[in-house]
């Protein structure tokens, strides 16, 4: 796990340390978007090259699905290679955003070790100092806040010695608002301030954008509507509510940090998929005319 966290830990430390909490995550959306958008333009060509099989897919399917399946398995791989498509193509490659966030969320979370570098068996020597008790979900974070103390700080460097020198005040201001903490929809309660309602609005924000990025991206995605069977209309549909409500309980349980990245991830992705959309123009259209002719076959 250290090998995965390490360079998106040394990569966020990075930006915090000249751009603060905030900014340094959205930053850190921004490289990971950049560094995997070949890989998303891969994705989309695979996606393409498949609509254009389709309507041969569809013969074979006739010819053999119900008599010989075997055959009609073995038709389709000879097709798939013939054209030198990968119907896996990308697959591996579309779990990296998750694992992305995976590991952003375990850099957040344990901010004494991932971004001050403080060894795990060490950490019981920052809790004494700071007098957090390193239980629970989220104690390093209140750590990292007993550090704005500089005599707390000036402490802890002491007894880590050389362990200590990455320590520092780590600020989580942004906007007005403590990206350490987590959202609360009871946001009312003990009187309406900024510091509660805009992490409300936040978790909101990042919903919404949610949805939205998914409908972008269902649009650019979709060739046209011969293309589009009823299961895969019904699935997406799931997927457009789902995976906003999602956000929107996943909001209210982590640190406010996480929906800042949230919000710049589907900003990012709605960019991407106009971007894509325009880079691939003529395959959208080749993909189209040749979904029009199988589909013209089959009604002939």
């Amino acid at each position: 796990m250290d090998i995965i966290l390490k360079p998106f830990s040394w990569l966020l430390t990075f930006f915090y340390q000249f751009a603060g909490y905030g900014v340094a995550l959205i930053l850190f959306g921004f490289v990971v978007k950049l560094i995997l958008f070949p890989v998303t333009l891969k994705q989309k060509k695979s996606m393409i090259q498949m609509n254009m099989l389709s309507g041969r897919v569809q013969k074979l399917q006739a010819q053999y699905g119900k008599t010989n399946p075997q055959r009609y398995q073995e038709e389709v791989q000879k097709l798939y290679a013939q054209e030198k498509v990968n119907p896996m193509g990308g697959c591996a490659w579309s779990l990296v955003p998750m694992v992305v966030l995976i590991a952003l969320y375990g850099i957040i979370r344990n901010p004494i070790q991932r971004m001050m570098g403080v060894p795990a068996d060490m950490i019981d020597t920052v809790a004494k100092i700071t007098g957090v008790e390193n239980t629970g979900a989220y104690p390093q974070i209140a750590m990292a806040r007993a550090l704005g103390d500089p005599n707390v700080l000036a402490s802890a460097k002491q007894a880590l010695g050389e362990a200590g020198d990455g320590l520092f005040a780590m600020n989580f201001s942004f906007l007005g608002l403590d990206l350490d903490a987590i959202p609360t929809w009871r946001f009312w309660e003990g009187g309406i301030h900024w510091a509660t309602l805009g992490l409300f609005l936040l978790v909101l924000v990042s919903t919404l954008v949610s949805f939205l990025s998914m409908k972008v991206s269902m649009q650019t995605n979709k060739i046209n509507n011969q293309t589009q069977n009823a299961q895969m209309d019904q699935t997406n549909k799931t997927m457009m509510l789902m995976m906003p409500l999602m956000s929107l309980w996943i909001g209210f349980t982590v640190p406010a940090a996480l929906s800042v990245y949230w919000i710049s991830q589907y900003l990012m992705t709605m960019v991407q998929e106009v971007v894509c959309g325009r880079m691939l123009k003529k395959d959208y259209e080749a993909a189209r005319a040749a979904a029009e002719e199988a589909a013209r076959l089959a009604k002939g």
